[in-house]
C-alpha cells in the first residue's frame, strides 16, 4: 500500500470522525497551486482547515509533529486563496489537525492547532 491510498484512508476516518460529531464537509483534497489542504468543514458559522495525519508508529514523534512551520505556510496560503475564492473573507476560520493512528480505533482531534502563519 502506498502513502497516498494511506493518506486517503486516513482522510476518509478523519471526515466520518468529524462528520459525526456535526461538522459539515466543504471540500476533499482543495488544491491551490502546489498546496494541499486535505479536509475543509464547516462547523456552525466557523470554515475548518484540517490536516489529516496518518501514522502507523510514533517513533519519530506524533503524527501532529510533522504539521511543520514550513506546511503551516503552505496551509496558510492555501485557506487564504480558499476563503477568497469562496467569498468567505469575512468569517471565522481555524486551522485543526486530526491524527489517525494506523492499526488502531484510535482518532486524536486537536482544535486551534495553529495560528495562519
Amino acid at each position: 500500500m502506498n502513502t497516498t491510498t494511506i493518506g486517503r484512508g486516513g482522510e476518509a476516518r478523519a471526515q466520518f470522525y468529524l462528520e459525526e460529531r456535526g461538522y459539515k464537509l466543504l471540500r476533499r483534497n482543495y488544491r491551490n497551486g502546489p498546496r494541499e489542504i486535505d479536509l475543509i468543514m464547516q462547523v456552525g458559522c466557523t470554515v475548518v482547515f484540517v490536516e489529516v495525519k496518518s501514522r502507523s508508529k510514533t517513533d519519530y514523534g506524533t503524527p501532529a509533529e510533522f504539521v511543520t512551520p514550513a506546511k503551516r505556510r503552505l496551509l496558510t496560503r492555501a485557506a487564504e486563496a480558499y476563503l477568497i475564492e469562496m467569498g468567505l473573507t469575512d468569517v471565522p476560520a481555524r486551522f485543526d489537525v486530526i491524527e489517525v493512528y494506523l492499526g488502531t480505533d484510535q482518532i486524536h482531534h486537536i482544535e486551534n492547532a495553529f495560528d495562519a502563519t
